[in-house]
């Protein structure tokens, strides 16, 4: 199974308009930032390879956000046949102590949490 990591959003470390400025220039409109920090700590991205994630975390600390990245999961290997196994959105859930989506099952895979059925 290959690993698969997230970037969790805690906040702002200094002036907020210098923040607000640095994540126009990367692109993201200045609605979605007043969100994010509104919504603190949010994650803003997962699913991806430990390389992406450091990558958009080094962009946001240079913006001056606060950010962690944390492992998320891992992807399911690809079946014998060569194809990828596609489950419905509806069998999955998101736990709603650590945020992991996950199938659904009976405790949360990452913190163990009994999850709603």
């Amino acid at each position: 199974m290959i690993k698969t990591y997230r970037i969790l959003f805690h906040g702002i470390i200094g002036n907020i308009d210098n923040f607000k400025a640095g994540m126009t220039r990367l692109g993201i409109c200045p609605e979605l930032v007043d969100n994010m920090i509104k919504q603190a700590p949010v994650i803003l991205k997962g699913g991806i390879s430990f390389d992406t994630a450091r990558r958009y975390a080094g962009a946001i600390q240079e913006a001056g956000g606060k950010v962690t990245v944390k492992e998320h999961g891992h992807l399911e290997e690809i079946n014998q046949n060569n194809h990828q196994v596609i489950v419905p959105f509806q069998d999955f859930t998101m736990c709603s102590e650590c945020g992991m989506k996950q199938q659904k099952r009976e405790f949360c895979v990452k913190c163990g949490l009994k999850l709603q059925r």
